[in-house]
């Protein structure tokens, strides 16, 4: 992902995140962790934001443009995290909205075990209400 991307990028996520994250949040993400974007010709219809630890990665965020969900296209994203990981790395870890069952039904169909529940981990768009994650884990090989 380059800081040319970012403005489609913050688009897709005010689309498809209850609380989306701002263009500082990106960018100050883009210091210190990996992110990477789905072209489709020239446009971007997706995004990942991913942190790599010591024998651990984790999903910080994804995203996808809702027109293009529902072809696979985020499974590839995840692989392409995968892929790209050093050798190493033993696990991926991540957190989803309870809300988000189609996330969530991708995740497990890719290997990811729910380990724990999150209470109040989100908040939501008026930051009035709150909402659980469960914790999601996936070992590799």
């Amino acid at each position: 992902m380059y800081p040319a991307h970012l403005h489609s990028v913050v688009s897709i996520e005010r689309r498809v995140s209850p609380n989306p994250w701002k263009m500082s949040q990106f960018r100050e993400s883009l210091q210190h962790h990996n992110g990477s974007v789905l072209l489709v010709g020239e446009h971007v219809r997706g995004f990942t934001i991913h942190s790599i630890g010591m024998e651990q990665a984790d999903l910080l965020n994804i995203g996808l443009q809702p027109s293009f969900q529902g072809q696979g296209l985020g499974r590839r994203l995840v692989k392409s995290i995968i892929r790209q990981l050093p050798a190493g790395i033993k696990k991926i870890m991540l957190e989803v909205r309870v809300s988000n069952w189609k996330a969530i039904r991708l995740y497990k169909t890719m290997g990811f075990k729910i380990i724990d529940l999150r209470k109040d981990y989100y908040s939501n768009w008026n930051e009035q209400t709150r909402e659980n994650a469960l914790v999601m884990l996936r070992l590799l090989s």
